[in-house]
This record gives structure tokens, C-alpha cells and sequence, in this order.
């Protein structure tokens, strides 16, 4: 029996075969499965796969022990909030320590269940390593492909689970634009959250849990990055309301950093459109997205709901981890904590009642972030010229032993930051003149200049007088 049928937003053009693709092939709009079964019964205990009749069939289980994750009741942090009755559903818990493995096991599940033996998925962190966990699990290839700047954490975690990384560019989109032509050309299974629709069924059982776990609450709080996370969990309270099992709907509210809030922005602004933005400037690397694929339908969410959008800054996530894990003993990443810290805003408390159920979304640990460590261990006083070179000195010390690449230069340094960063400072010495760069194929060879050992030369110098 058919459970689910893919359809496109847009124009409405269907398909039966349920090939996860978010791309229409009549008009270009979004593809996502319409559920067709009505008759829902869960069984089993509370897990990621208690809800297997709401999510499209597959032959083939690939599970870590995910989902089932704890609602729990945060009574120190509300009553600093000025709050009665606060949750965090703390999906933390996971197997790899994020929300994101509930998609993982369902797209692998779909991949092994449809004989694939390779994968290939961009991503900002977090989907990445759950994706190769589970590839892992299952001997598949997984091929992932990066932004720069991806949090140590979370590229530990793609490593030893043995996948294959790729640096792609600044932004997700850019690696979101190489994974496609990866899927084309090597004929892998796409893994990518916003290019699989799959990812968005899987997210979508977290409203289902939170119902069962606590019943429906008035608000729910969500950060976005490409607004996948909110559109699915509004798409979990739409079909409980359908099926019956819910009278009413929460109310949402979309959480964006300051330096990148093209969701939050078009909210504020009337726009039914994502704002367009030059800079995706936030540490908070999982929400940092400049074109929100699903930015149009987490507006419609936000505005169904009768909830709204705000903005938090960098440091305000930061601070709201902190008093997260001091009083309620949760590890939040910046961006899981950009709920919490929301709540803060006059904005918010104008508009919530003191007494209202809300329930905060966690979605991964603050052990997979860098920006956290060096919140936590920055000095007061002004950094010593020394410590402010160290970097790229010793990057450029590197390269004047002998011509070398990035990755090369990322390994010698005892991967103490993200390749990522490692290719912005060699950016920035290029760019100054301290080293060129020659095509070897794929790769870049670099060398030192002249002026580079000049530089060092000068530094050489500099200590002795200090």
C-alpha cells in the first residue's frame, strides 16, 4: 500500500516512485512527500522508528539508537527567564550528539534500501557527521563536501568515521552547488538536507515525540538556518491535527543570528521572500546559510502559526550556553542555544505570557563547536604580538622548508583548527604577497616569495629585540 506520494509546492505535479528528489522536473519548484495513509497507529517504544508509518516505506533499517530524545523541564533556567513552565527538548542525546542523525538514519536508510554503495552530502557540520556515522555503519562510501570554517568537533567526527571531505568555498551554497555535480557525475546518492526531501519527514517526528512526551505545547522555538528544521516541525503539528490526534496547533517562533537573518529580516519586513544578504557574518556556523532554501516556507510557517521572528547576536547564544549548561546541565552548540536566548528579548517576553508551555528546540552539543572553547578561554588583556602571528607564521615557516599544499599544512600543525581556517590565512598571505600558489591539478602548490622571507626574516628579528 502506497503510504506517501511526492508532490511539488508549487505547481502540484505528483509522482508515486518516491525517488527522493526536492527539485520539480515541470517547473523547478520544491518536491516533498504528501503523507496518503490514514491509518496511524504507533507501536514500539519511544524512538526515531516509532513513527514509521508517517514516513515514507523503505525495506531497510539503518538505526544507531536515535530519536526518543528528553523534553525536559527547565525549571532553574525558567525561573531566571521569569518563566513557568520552560522545556528543552534536548536532542543532544543522539547518537552523534544532533538532531541531525534522525535524518541520517532515514536517508540511509533509503540509500541501502535502494542498493547504493556511495553517498555524497554538503554540509555545515552537524548533518555531515551523522551522515558518515551511519554510512559507517553500513560500509558505505560517504563523501562529504565543506564550506571553510567547519567547527573542529564536528569535522573530528566526519574523520574518524572515515568519510571522504572536500573544501568547497566560503559558503554552504557553494558546497551544495559541488555536491550536485558529484551526484551527476558519479552517480551517488544524494545525502544533502536541502536536497533530499527525506531530511524534512525525519524532522518532522520531533513534534510527534514532544506531543507524546508532554502534550501540545502554546510555543515552540526553533533556530534556522535554511528553515528546513521549522517547516518540518510545523509539518509534524499539521498532520497530528489532520489525523485528530491534536485540537490545536503551538505557535513557532524562528530564531536567526544578527549577522545572517535573511528569514528573520523578511519577517520583520512583510516580505514572503528571504531577504537577500551580502555577509553571513555568526560563529554560529549550523545557522550560518545566506540562501535559505526553504526560507519561503518557513516564513509561511511563522505566519500559519501565528508566531514571529527575531534575531539574537553571537555573543547573546554564547551567554545563553552558558546559563543553558549551568543550571540545566545541557552542552548546547551556539546556534541550540539561540532559542533560549531569544527569550531574553523584550520582543519575546511582550508577547508570552509567564505561564505559557514553551518548548525550546536543542538540536546539537557545544562539544562539536570551537567558538565556545575561545568564548570561554579569551583573555581580558590584549594578545601579545606574538600570540597574534603564531599562525601565520608557522604556516609560513612551513611553506619555506619546500613547496607544499593546504592539507599538507593543516596535518603538519596537529589539526589544532579547521582546514577551513588553515585556507583563509594561506588566502590571506597569498593575497599580501607572502606566497604564491601554482595549478598541480586539482590542488594548488604553493611556494614562498621573496617577501615572505622577508617577513620572516623581520619576525626572526623582532624576537631578539623582545
Amino acid at each position: 500500500m502506497m503510504s506517501h506520494v511526492l508532490e511539488c509546492l508549487k505547481c502540484g505535479y505528483g509522482t508515486s516512485d518516491n525517488n527522493p528528489v526536492t527539485v520539480c522536473a515541470e517547473c523547478g519548484g520544491l518536491m516533498e512527500y504528501r503523507l496518503v495513509n490514514d491509518n496511524i497507529k504507533f507501536n514500539g517504544p519511544l524512538t526515531f522508528w516509532r513513527y514509521k508509518v508517517v514516513l515514507p516505506k523503505i525495506s531497510t533499517t539503518v538505526s544507531l539508537g536515535e530519536g526518543g530524545t528528553p523534553l525536559q523541564k527547565a525549571e532553574r533556567l525558567a525561573e531566571s527567564l521569569h518563566f513557568k513552565n520552560l522545556y528543552l527538548k534536548d536532542e543532544t542525546r543522539n547518537p552523534t550528539n544532533s538532531f541531525k542523525d534522525r535524518s541520517a538514519s532515514l536517508i540511509i536508510s533509503d540509500a541501502k534500501s535502494r542498493g547504493y554503495d556511495s553517498v555524497v552530502c554538503a554540509t555545515n557540520g552537524n548533518h555531515g557527521a551523522s551522515i558518515a556515522a551511519y554510512s559507517a555503519r553500513e560500509d558505505i562510501n560517504c563523501n562529504l563536501v565543506v564550506p571553510s570554517m567547519v567547527d573542529m568537533g564536528k569535522l573530528a567526527q566526519m574523520m574518524m568515521y572515515d568519510a571522504k571531505i572536500v573544501q568547497k568555498g566560503d559558503r554552504i551554497e557553494e558546497a551544495i552547488a559541488m555536491a550536485k555535480e558529484l551526484e551527476e557525475e558519479m552517480d551517488w546518492y544524494q545525502a544533502t538536507t536541502e536536497l533530499n526531501p527525506l531530511a524534512i519527514e525525519a524532522l518532522k517526528t520531533i513534534s510527534y515525540e514532544i506531543v507524546e512526551q508532554e502534550g501540545v505545547p502554546d510555543w515552540v522555538i526553533v533556530a534556522m538556518g535554511s528553515g528546513a528544521t521549522l517547516h518540518a516541525i510545523w509539518k509534524g503539528f499539521k498532520e497530528m491535527e489532520m489525523f485528530g490526534m491534536i485540537e490545536k496547533k503551538p505557535a513557532l517562533i524562528g530564531v536567526q543570528a544578527v549577522g545572517c537573518a535573511p528569514i528573520s529580516r523578511a519577517f520583520s519586513e512583510d516580505s514572503d521572500e528571504p531577504i537577500k544578504i551580502e555577509d553571513g557574518n555568526t560563529n554560529a556556523s549550523a545557522i550560518r546559510v545566506k540562501e535559505p532554501l526553504y526560507g519561503k516556507l518557513a516564513l509561511n510557517a511563522l505566519r500559519d502559526s501565528n508566531g514571529f521572528a527575531v534575531s539574537v547576536s553571537d555573543d547573546e547564544m554564547v551567554e545563553a550556553g552558558r546559563e543553558i549548561a549551568g543550571k540545566e546541565g545541557i552542552f548546547a552548540e551556539p546556534a541550540s542555544s539561540a532559542p533560549v536566548a531569544c527569550l531574553k528579548l523584550a520582543e519575546v517576553q511582550s508577547r508570552i505570557s509567564s505561564d505559557a508551555k514553551i518548548v525550546c528546540l536543542v538540536t546539537s552539543s557545544g562539544l562539536k563547536t570551537d567558538d565556545i572553547l575561545r568564548n570561554l578561554t579569551k583573555r581580558k588583556k590584549a594578545p601579545r604580538l606574538g600570540s597574534r602571528l603564531s599562525t601565520k607564521e608557522k604556516i609560513l615557516r612551513i611553506i619555506e622548508q619546500q613547496p607544499t599544499y593546504g592539507y599538507a599544512i593543516w596535518k603538519s600543525i596537529g589539526l589544532d583548527m579547521t582546514i577551513g581556517a588553515v585556507y583563509q590565512h594561506l588566502t590571506d598571505l597569498e593575497r599580501r604577497g607572502l606566497v604564491k600558489s601554482t595549478p598541480d591539478g586539482k590542488r594548488k602548490q604553493l611556494e614562498i616569495t621573496e617577501r615572505g622571507r622577508r617577513a620572516l626574516q623581520a619576525l626572526d628579528d623582532l624576537q631578539v629585540l623582545l
